[in-house]
């Protein structure tokens, strides 16, 4: 099914994710300012989608890097961030081995793609790696029901914090989304 374990949303359904109604209804630019994104950092966003985040990312921090399984995906962020005029770097990769340097980011952001990783051990083990000492890892996934049938799938949190904690990060924080309520930001740090 799409969008579970295994299954990334198809590139072809990516009009669904980065539109001005999406915009509206759960604004980057909120996520943004409450992750504390600040102009001097390196993010990394990780299931990218065609960019609905990489570009606001872009416009705010110093340099971004957006990792997709999809190449389309990545197409359609490079296009996006084109026609914004930011830079952004992209690399297709499923999370298990990404070809960057120890200690890269500052902040590394996924948002609805937990729920979507095969081997979350993994991914997380790798995406720590790319942490800076002291880098956060935000996680934003769906926690609370929902009846809208084709929103993401509920998380629980508790999964969430046991396999950032087993890939050697601590959690820092759990707030609500500014835009909706029943999606959590999961925020962890590498220490």
């Amino acid at each position: 099914m799409v969008g579970e374990e295994g299954h990334p949303f198809p590139a072809w359904l990516s009009f669904h994710l980065n539109n001005p109604i999406r915009r509206h209804f759960h604004s980057p630019e909120k996520v943004i300012n409450a992750i504390g994104l600040k102009e001097t950092d390196t993010v990394l966003d990780f299931g990218c989608g065609p960019g609905f985040y990489t570009v606001p990312f872009a416009k705010t921090a110093r340099e971004v890097v957006a990792v997709d399984i999809q190449p389309k995906m990545l197409e359609k962020a490079s296009k996006y961030a084109e026609k914004n005029g930011v830079n952004v770097k992209t690399i297709k990769s499923n999370g298990e081995s990404i070809s960057l340097p120890d200690a890269s980011f500052d902040v590394i952001f996924l948002s609805f793609v937990y729920h979507e990783i095969s081997d979350k051990a993994k991914v997380l083990t790798e995406l720590s790696r790319l942490l800076k000492p002291q880098g956060r890892i935000v996680v934003r996934e769906r926690t609370e029901p929902d009846s809208i049938i084709l929103g993401p799938p509920s998380v629980d949190r508790k999964e969430v914090f046991r396999g950032l904690k087993a890939a050697g990060l601590t959690m820092l924080a759990t707030t609500a989304d500014p835009s909706d309520k029943r999606i959590t930001l999961m925020t962890a740090t590498k220490k």
